[in-house]
């Protein structure tokens, strides 16, 4: 069987009367054929405005409606006829040329938008990945390039990509040499090789805190700093600025760090960068320049973590973002009526109950989705949150926050940190654990899918390995995948190791994603006393994002939900006052009690209170110190 896209619409069956009745043609101008053709698409057209109107999020994100389910029978009936014939297509595909060549056929000339959105996605899902211009290299070869980089011809490496050049350090295993080239490169007045210098210096890292390796590390980033305006300019001047802040100098770290916010391809060091900005310009008396940074970060960065180590001791500073207003929606584009198709291709998806092909369709499609307008945007999310798709709503709300931050509010937070999974984490969390810092970590980790897998083997919820699982309990991999086992010997896990590290939170987050060898190299080769610093000066972009991202998470759960969760766990309101109390960033930010228990502020010479761990630090520690007040056991 064929796939078919042919609709079958009251509008469309003129067309085919007209076919089939030669003597009705003859009686009809050709303008007049013309004009009966145009009626489905003008039909079509009417109803994208009528669908565009504003409606209210909890249609799609609670109700779960779609913009289908308003449009008038026949264009509803036709768009699930043709979805249906696509689904049965994919659940039973043809193999080989002729399913190529069916496919051709029918969709070269298509008859309405949900064939044309069907057709252009298949064209786009069977096309083969792009290859890429610059190809692996073997280690002979890097090892070749490399002994070229020791002999100091630079130009080896001017066209390579900066990822190619740190695999081609990275074949360099001697200090010796390393330290050998990076004083020769360093020193150099003319800029002959700044990709080599970045990546040279992040290789020598790995010998911190070694004096030498130190200083010939900065040296080469002031190097590539000066001389370059591409990425690897961009992360040496992020990287030169970080190891400042570790000697406690921080006289040239803001404009270091306006440098890089400037710079179109240090996106993620970005926030980062107006952290430390807004940190040190404060360490230095510039209270009108942190100021400028921390509202820079609350207004253009609102969700990240280093917003909110910045601005999140502010209840009223981070309250907006919480408010209770409701942002709208919008079943159709008017910007972009050729993606309408695509719309109603998704909502009769999930209509016929393959909501799993519409989240592949809007997974691979995000960079269209961007062009639409917010209020579409934020209904596509609103239907792959009522269908437990969360990855992709994820990616869709991070985009649609940044680039529309009047879209977040209480109810759009609620969507972007759902409280998945609730009833399983909480009796598994115990009394040394916060449930709301577990759930974080789910989100992170598989973003509530009870089937995720990684490319390593981890599975299920809290991204068990196997081999991890079998020292917690005899277990087969596949239970993994069960919530209830998955959470029980992750909770176990996550508490043998926050004792391995006295408690310490972070950590334990760090080693769980990068392993707990790393950690403590990480920890040798970085001391310090500023946690943020320490985070951010991890050298793999992954855990970094990852630690960050959860901490972030967990000051939202709280935040989100604490209050909620107290209440419920007592009817005594004295009891669930203190519980939110604890529980709450921005009431614990109220209490000097705490602000003085905390070792989250230093004091600079200026006398100027520093920023330096969030208040998302301070709930995580208080939480693990069993500060937080539980109810008795029954």
């Amino acid at each position: 069987m064929s796939i078919s896209f042919t609709g079958s619409s009251a509008g469309y069956s003129f067309g085919r009367l007209v076919l089939v009745l030669p003597l009705v043609a003859v009686l009809l101008s050709s303008d007049d054929i013309e004009a009966s053709r145009a009626r489905p698409r003008t039909v079509a057209a009417t109803e994208n405005v009528r669908l565009a109107m504003p409606r209210n999020l909890a249609d799609a994100a609670e109700a779960g409606l779609t913009g289908i389910e308003f449009e008038v029978p026949a264009l509803r009936e036709s768009a699930l006829k043709q979805v249906a014939r696509y689904v049965q297509s994919r659940r039973a595909p043809r193999r080989g040329k002729v399913a190529d060549l069916a496919f051709e056929k029918e969709c070269a000339t298509p008859e309405n938008d949900v064939a044309a959105a069907i057709c252009a996605y298949e064209t786009d899902r069977r096309a083969r990945p792009e290859t890429t211009t610059e190809l692996k290299r073997s280690k002979s070869e890097r090892r070749e390039v490399a002994g070229q980089l020791i002999e100091e011809h630079w130009e080896a490496v001017q066209e390579i990509p900066y990822q190619g050049v740190v695999g081609i350090i990275g074949s360099i295993s001697t200090k010796a040499e390393l330290l050998q080239m990076g004083k020769s490169l360093g020193s150099k007045s003319e800029c002959v090789g700044s990709k080599a210098a970045t990546a040279i210096a992040y290789k020598l890292e790995e010998h911190f805190p070694d004096i030498d390796s130190v200083d010939v590390a900065r040296s080469l980033y002031k190097y590539a700093a000066n001389c370059g305006t591409d990425f690897a300019a961009a992360k040496a001047a992020y990287r030169l600025a970080l190891l400042d802040v570790w000697r406690n100098d921080c006289s040239r770290v803001p404009d270091l760090m306006l440098r890089v916010e400037a710079s179109p391809d240090a996106g993620q060091f970005r926030s980062r960068a107006k952290y430390w900005r807004a940190y040190c310009s404060e360490v230095l008396g510039r209270r009108e320049s942190s100021k400028e940074a921390r509202e820079s970060l609350l207004f253009e960065f609102p969700m990240t973590f280093h917003n909110l180590a910045a601005n999140g001791t502010q209840g009223s500073a981070v309250d907006w973002i919480t408010r209770d207003t409701s942002p709208p929606i919008a079943f159709r584009s008017l910007v972009r009526p050729d993606m309408n198709g695509f719309l109603r291709s998704m909502e009769a998806m999930i209509k016929l109950g393959s909501s799993d092909l519409a989240a592949e369709f809007a997974d691979r499609s995000t960079a269209k989705i961007q062009q639409l307008e917010p209020e579409v945007r934020l209904y596509i999310a609103a239907m792959l949150h009522k269908n437990g798709h969360a990855l992709t709503k994820f990616k869709i709300m991070s985009s649609l926050f940044q680039d529309s931050p009047r879209t977040v509010s209480g109810p759009t937070m609620r969507l972007y940190f759902p409280l998945g999974f609730y009833d399983v984490v909480e009796p598994h969390s115990g009394r040394e654990l916060d449930p709301l810092l577990v759930t974080a970590l789910i989100r992170q980790e598989s973003a509530f899918n009870i089937n995720a897998r990684s490319r390593v083997g981890a599975r299920g919820l809290m991204q068990l390995m196997p081999a991890t699982a079998r020292m917690l309990a005899p277990v087969r991999p596949n239970r993994l995948f069960d919530p209830n086992t998955n959470v029980a010997l992750g909770t176990q896990y996550l508490r043998k190791r926050l004792a391995q590290y006295g408690g310490d939170v972070e950590l334990t987050l760090a080693a769980y994603n990068a392993g707990f060898a790393r950690v403590d190299e990480w920890r040798k080769r970085y001391p310090t006393e500023n946690r943020i610093l320490f985070l951010d000066l991890i050298p793999f972009r992954e855990t970094r994002d990852y630690v960050s991202s959860i901490l972030r998470n967990y000051y939202w759960y709280t935040k989100l939900y604490g209050a909620e969760i107290a209440m419920k766990r007592s009817p005594s309101s004295e009891l669930a006052s203190s519980l939110s109390a604890t529980l709450l960033p921005s009431a614990a930010a109220e209490s000097s009690a705490v602000a003085a228990e905390s070792s989250a502020t230093t004091t600079t010479p200026t006398g100027v209170a520093a920023i330096d761990l969030s208040m998302t630090y301070q709930a995580i520690t208080r939480a693990q110190s069993g500060l937080i007040v539980r109810p008795p056991a029954p």
